[in-house]
């Protein structure tokens, strides 16, 4: 019997998604169920005349009637790739039924397709997934090449509150992989107006729930997200764990950070929180 819940975006109905084949991978390693969720759309109906509101509706039923007639293709994924699971449709805004979907499952696994350079990166639907859902979000990049999720995990490790929640979630990853480097990088400036507050010692928290980990200082003197990146590919890790925006998003998205760096550069899969 499974004890931890994942759901995965589909964002096509064909084939082997690319988010559901990470999925799966993460499945068979945790023994976990899969949900499949397909969120059908909703045209707007603002400023539509009647008869434009009813064509609307009536292609808006279509396409989600069709959703539910792929209950089948979900199946033989599954079966296919040995997970327990459904299938889920939902209608009309992807986020808003990601979110509520993650309300109880464990984690969220999520595509995230290839950008321009100077694409924006904070207001997308994976981007708002990570704000919103309250779990755990896997963005699988749309270059990602391996799919032996959880094997080998990078740790990016900054002391924040985001980074500690990414870690809280991937604990039943860890305790599977068979190696984990922790980036130890300098603490975050205390915002709690509090002095002498105690600090975690990660080694020792992970190493009580059978975690072994190497620790690696991290001081890059800039460019945080691309060393981040450098190191998940120097150590062959197919996983980066990682807390998402511990700054304001407004000051990352306008000047930069490790999460935007990650998000729009990163040929890895990130297991984010924020």
């Amino acid at each position: 019997m499974s004890s931890f819940d994942i759901v995965v975006h589909v964002r096509d109905t064909g084939g082997e998604p690319h988010a559901a084949r990470a999925a799966f991978a993460l499945a068979n390693r945790l023994q976990a169920y899969t949900y499949g969720l397909y969120v059908a759309p909703l045209g707007a109906v603002a400023f539509s005349t009647p008869e434009t509101v009813v064509f609307q509706v009536n292609e808006a039923d279509r396409l989600y009637n069709e959703a539910i007639g792929k209950r089948d293709w979900w199946s033989a994924l599954l079966r296919t790739n040995q997970c327990g699971g459904e299938w889920l449709v939902a209608q009309g805004e992807p986020v808003e039924a990601l979110c509520h979907a993650a309300r109880w499952c464990d984690l969220v696994v999520a595509e995230r397709p290839t950008l321009q350079a100077d694409a924006p990166t904070g207001w997308g639907t994976v981007s708002r997934t990570v704000f919103g859902a309250g779990t755990p979000v896997v963005v699988v990049p749309e270059a990602a090449k391996s799919m032996t999720l959880g094997e080998r995990v990078l740790v990016a490790w900054n002391h924040s509150r985001e980074a500690m929640r990414a870690i809280h979630g991937a604990v039943p990853v860890l305790m599977r992989a068979a190696q984990i480097v922790v980036l130890d990088g300098a603490p975050q400036q205390d915002r709690l107006g509090a002095r002498h507050v105690p600090q975690l010692d990660l080694r020792a928290w992970l190493a009580r729930r059978g975690v072994k980990a190497e620790f690696r200082n991290f001081t890059p003197k800039n460019d945080f997200g691309a060393a981040i990146l450098a190191a998940a590919h120097e150590t062959q890790s197919d996983l980066i764990v990682m807390g998402a925006w511990g700054h304001s998003r407004i000051a990352e998205l306008v000047l930069g950070g490790a999460t935007r760096h990650l998000f729009q550069h990163s040929d890895l899969p990130l297991f984010a929180a924020h």
